[in-house]
Order: C-alpha cells, then structure tokens, then sequence
C-alpha cells in the first residue's frame, strides 16, 4: 500500500508543481485528487449496484443470461465524466482509468450481487487502436478493479479481430452484426464461474452484449457486468 503523504508536504510540492482538476482546470487542494470536491459532488451516482434487477441489468438481461449488471455514474453527453472519458481515451491521461477503476471497485465492494466475481475481463480493443493510444482504457479500469477485489484479469480471454470504425451509419441490426462478428473468444478460462465484464461507457449495450455472447459458445459461465458510466 502506498504511504500517505503528510498535508504539508503535498501543499508544498502543490506550490512548485501544481496539480489541476482534471474536470473544470482549477488548482487542486492538497486533500484532492484528480478532481476538485466540486466536480466530484457533480458527478451522477447511479446506486444501481445496490439493487439486482435495476434499469441497467432489465436492459441487458433481455439479450443474454445477466447475473448482475452495475455503473457507477449515468453518462451525460456534456459534463464531468465525459470530459474524463475523453481525456483517458483520447488525450492519454492513462492515471484517470486507475482513478475510475478504484472507485468503481469500491462501490462493487458495497454490493452483494459481485461478492462471488472469480475473475475479471475488459472488453478488447483492436490492436491497431491499442497501439496507436498505448493502451487499452478498459484494461487500465478493469487491471484496478481486480486488484482492489483481489481477483485475477484475464486480458487476453476477448480479442477484437476487426477494427469497426464506420458503425454510426449502419441500422441498429447490422451494427449489432458488425460488432459480433468483431469480436471472438480465444481462450479458455480454468475454474472461473462467475466473470466480470467490463467497460468505460454503456450506450447501446451492443458491444458487451458480443463480448458475452463470444464468451457464452466456449463455456458455460456467469457473466456480470460493471462500466463506469451508462446511458440508460
């Protein structure tokens, strides 16, 4: 565990380097991090990981066998958690995907409906996307998730096969098509029953409802799901 550091060294380092808010840019206190208290206060909290059948999980469980489905903040279009989401995929602030994944972990830790997860995958990234970010922001969560819940990550389980860019003008099915197709199981998991699947953002639910049915031809497994923001 990291130590703390003392109030009086942080704002004296917070003098000669300062930190600022990654939501609205504004100098950080010594007891912030990565986000001013302002922007965390404005931050939507869902509560969805304290009841089962919530809107999210009647929302997927209509596609695939669901055991539990959560996210931790409602996604809105403009506001703090998608400024976040931006920064992490597109401006390389890789800190924000721990950042997000420890928090999220925490209110997993709440629920009683994740307290059997025997493992963790993140929804895969196309390779050639991966390369060119460095890294995969699902992966960065989901690494800091297992590790608050002590449980291991599979990362290499799910691999995104087909690089899907043009999907906004296909019609729902043949998006839903595309995206199966894109996606294939390539490993088996030893003694795993209950796996975690995880994303950053939910919208439609098309990409994870692949990723679970991809899962779901290998092996016979409980799957639930956990994304740090959703649209409902």
């Amino acid at each position: 565990m990291k130590k703390s550091i003392s109030p009086l060294f942080q704002s004296f380092i917070d003098l000669i380097f300062p930190r600022h808010c990654y939501g609205c840019s504004a100098a950080l206190r010594f007891y912030e991090n990565k986000l001013c208290l302002s922007c965390q206060i404005s931050l939507p909290l869902t509560s969805l990981h304290l009841t089962r059948e919530n809107p999210l999980y009647q929302k997927l469980s209509t596609r695939f066998p669901l055991e539990a489905a959560t996210s931790l903040f409602y996604f809105e279009k403009e506001g703090v958690l998608s400024r976040l989401i931006y920064l992490l995929k597109y401006n390389g602030v890789y800190q924000l995907g721990t950042f997000l994944g420890e928090w999220l972990a925490e209110h997993l830790k709440e629920s009683p409906f994740f307290d059997s997860i025997d493992g963790i995958i993140p929804v895969p990234l196309h390779p050639k996307r991966k390369r060119k970010r460095g890294y995969n922001q699902a992966e960065l969560i989901a690494e800091a998730v297992a590790h608050l819940l002590k449980v291991p990550l599979y990362s290499e389980v799910l691999m995104r096969i087909r690089n899907t860019t043009s999907l906004v003008l296909l019609g729902e099915k043949e998006r839903e098509n595309e995206i199966t197709a894109a996606i294939r199981c390539i490993k088996k998991i030893e003694n795993a029953q209950h796996l975690l699947l995880i994303d950053d953002v939910l919208t439609t639910g098309t990409t994870l409802n692949a990723c679970a049915q991809s899962l779901r031809k290998e092996q016979t497994l409980k799957l639930s799901i956990a994304v740090v923001g959703c649209r409902l």
